[in-house]
């Protein structure tokens, strides 16, 4: 009985190995030519306008030094 496990498990792997096999290239048909990401960009004033800072916890120190 565990000789018939051990032959399941090792054909379930093998299996699966197969499967991921013929898969991936579906997946990844792009692999050698990337597109380059696009760049996004923003400005510290649209930062500091698009983050609420009242909701941001203060910091106080006493003695700094």
């Amino acid at each position: 009985m565990i000789k018939l496990v051990a032959a399941l498990t090792v054909v379930a792997i093998l299996a699966a190995m197969a499967a991921v096999s013929t898969i991936k290239p579906k997946i990844f048909h792009t692999v050698g030519a990337i597109a380059a990401t696009p760049v996004v960009t923003i400005s510290i004033t649209e930062l500091q306008q698009q983050v609420d800072v009242r909701t941001l916890p203060v910091m106080q120190i006493d003695d700094l030094y």
